[in-house]
């Protein structure tokens, strides 16, 4: 009989344990990154006859599954990327938006419908100031739009700095947050607070999480960051760009190919050209192309470029600029005829990744694949847009400039192009004769686009903007629908539901009101025996 309070108490505890965790769960039902806790319960060991010695409390876990959180936050990462990706292309779609009435489209076609009315009446005043008009128009559109871009991957730059500062930030939390577990043990509002910085960081980067081993591991895109609990690398922002390198085979300006008095131009940006004479008829080896670096290197407007031979006496011609920002136009020709550069010759390039203690990262997923992305020339669509632009004004020049005897335009990119006003008046009939065919012509080559017009190089240009928007917008979509299966999954897993916890509430209730009655039972059968 003994024993029956012993076992009735033990049940008491239990049930009032069950329902302190029952009010806890009740009070934290809307605290962000709260788990539900339930109480783990097991039979005490048995008496004589296997009647049994009541219930033991053995704490009080949470309820969750690694295997689905590990893969909500797997899907949850992959579509910050897409969300990510989705503000840039956006934002990008906006700057290239069309109206009846306005838009580069509109722009293009006024110039060309200018060039049509000045060719009617060449020396009407009023239809060459139009020219001008559309013609400058023109080139600060384009500019416009290429500096909208520049904008874009200047403002994707700042938000690389605050993510990876944001990532090491959460990185030193979860650190701090391992530490504390190792001086109080695994608390459950420690690893509440822990999973939800896991999910944070998830949205920056794909993680991986080590849980089979004693300690903490975390890794980025395969690379170990933070390991045995507190040990901890940083993440750092790896930036590798590459100067332009043209390169001119040793064969192609070799000195017996040429004689004193050949014509040597030089040409930078289709803007700046410079013009000497040949003197091969020395004993030195390779004056022509001495020749060249002297005059480049002599010449201001050639200050942000390096000429100079290499070790096989190839003509090198270098950007002192790395990147993207360095890419140039130099055109190298003798009478006229113009020396290819060599395929060994290197392209401005821009590469951003992300490294850990020396080694990149591969992301995988997260915002942060989608600016590094975003930054590095060989997978930018920004990068691709401006490039098709630069196309665009390349050939702009060429082939305008090809049609008539009085050049309009300079420069071989958005940046270097410019609009010579002052040769409007110039203008012969049989120039704007030529020039009002450009409009209607559809075999043009435009970069690498053969049988175009401008107009239609253009258009391709905006389809692919859009066409680039929709399909991450698809992707997008697609990846939410998977997440919110995946957290409606989860939450009902985790997530305190009031309803049932008031079920639950009630049953403790009736479990320690039926322990407390069975203690006043055999307190009553006690104090008859007593009393006997």
């Amino acid at each position: 009989m003994i024993n029956s309070l012993y076992i009735a108490k033990s049940g008491l505890d239990a049930s009032k344990y069950s329902v302190d965790v029952t009010s806890n769960n009740i009070a934290n039902e809307n605290t962000d990154g709260y788990v539900k806790r339930v109480v783990n319960t097991s039979e005490l060991s048995s008496l004589e006859d296997n009647i049994g010695n009541g219930v033991s409390f053995d704490g009080v876990t949470r309820t969750t599954n690694s295997y689905l959180y590990d893969k909500l936050v797997a899907q949850s990462s992959l579509a910050s990327y897409y969300e990510q990706e989705d503000s840039i292309l956006s934002s990008i779609e906006i700057m290239f938006d069309e109206a009846d009435d306005s838009g580069f489209s509109t722009i293009l076609s006024n110039f060309f419908d200018s060039i049509e009315s000045l060719r009617e009446e060449p020396t009407n005043l009023i239809y060459q100031n139009e020219l001008s008009t559309q013609s400058q128009l023109l080139v600060n559109n384009l500019q416009s739009l290429n500096s909208d871009l520049d904008d874009t991957l200047e403002s994707l730059n700042t938000q690389l700095q605050e993510q990876v500062n944001s990532v090491n930030d959460i990185l030193e939390q979860i650190v701090y947050l391992n530490k504390q577990m190792q001086q109080s043990g695994e608390t459950n509002d420690l690893l509440d607070k822990r999973d939800a910085l896991e999910k944070e960081l998830s949205n920056y980067v794909d993680i991986e999480i080590n849980r089979d081993s004693d300690t903490y591991n975390l890794k980025i895109s395969g690379v170990n960051v933070i390991f045995n609990d507190t040990n901890l690398h940083e993440v750092s922002i790896n930036e590798e760009n590459i100067a332009q390198k043209d390169i001119y085979s040793s064969s192609s300006l070799d000195d017996s190919n040429f004689s004193d008095g050949d014509e040597i131009t030089i040409s930078l940006n289709n803007t700046t050209t410079l013009t000497l004479s040949a003197n091969v008829s020395g004993t030195d080896e390779n004056e022509l192309k001495q020749q060249i670096i002297d005059e480049i290197s002599s010449n201001s407007n050639f200050s942000n470029y390096t000429a100079y031979l290499d070790s096989s006496n190839n003509l090198v011609i270098k950007s002192n600029i790395k990147g993207e920002e360095g890419s140039f136009d130099i055109g190298i020709s003798v009478n006229s005829s113009e020396i290819s550069k060599s395929a060994t010759s290197i392209e401005a390039e821009n590469n951003v990744s992300l490294a850990v203690y020396n080694n990149e990262l591969s992301l995988a997923s997260g915002s942060l694949k989608a600016i590094t992305q975003e930054l590095t020339t060989s997978t930018s669509n920004i990068y691709s847009y401006k490039n098709s632009l630069d196309e665009f004004a390349s050939s702009l020049v060429d082939l305008v400039n090809s049609s008539s005897d009085t050049p309009l335009f300079t420069g071989s990119s958005v940046d270097t192009l410019n609009f010579i006003s002052d040769n409007v008046s110039s203008l012969s009939s049989d120039d704007l004769e030529n020039l009002s065919q450009i409009q209607w012509s559809t075999n043009l080559t435009i970069g690498s686009t053969s049988n175009t017009s401008f107009s239609e190089f253009y258009q391709n240009l905006l389809v692919t903007v859009s066409s680039n928007v929709e399909n991450n917008s698809f992707k997008l979509d697609s990846q939410n629908a998977i997440v919110n299966s995946l957290e409606t999954t989860y939450n009902n897993l985790t997530k305190v539901d009031s309803d049932e916890e008031m079920i639950n509430l009630l049953q403790f209730q009736a479990a320690y009101e039926a322990n407390a009655k069975i203690i006043t039972a055999v307190d009553e059968m006690l104090q008859t025996l007593l009393a006997m």
